[in-house]
């Protein structure tokens, strides 16, 4: 079964390299550039969000704030990333299950912190 990854992240190279590698890796991906509607979000049923922090209009862990606050998504895993040195304390304010740090090692990092929350949720 190909796991459904939503990917939010403003920086359009970084969003179309990290949709391209996690397809490569058995992922199906959605990939925008920021939030529509939490409604949206919803909408898309992913068995994952990796989010961004630093995006236009609302930052990663207030977009996760959000999703753990709705019944729909609360229970879907949150990954978020960043080149912020405080990416860990974001990460907690929004309880999100991980976070990971921008740029990544390689992509094998991504994908094997991908799917530890993946089999940590089921």
């Amino acid at each position: 079964m190909t796991r459904h990854v939503v990917l939010i992240e403003d920086d359009t190279d970084l969003r179309e390299s990290i949709t391209l590698l996690l397809e490569a890796n058995g992922f199906r991906v959605t990939a925008l550039k920021s939030i529509i509607t939490p409604e949206h979000l919803i909408g898309l049923k992913p068995d994952c969000f990796l989010l961004d922090e630093q995006l236009p209009y609302l930052s990663g862990h207030i977009i996760c704030i959000l999703l753990k606050s709705k019944p729909e998504t609360k229970d879907i895993p949150v990954i978020m990333m960043s080149a912020h040195e405080e990416i860990e304390n974001y990460a907690s304010l929004g309880t999100a299950e991980a976070f990971i740090s921008k740029p990544f090692d390689n992509i094998a990092q991504l994908t094997a912190l991908i799917e530890k929350v993946l089999q940590e949720a089921a």
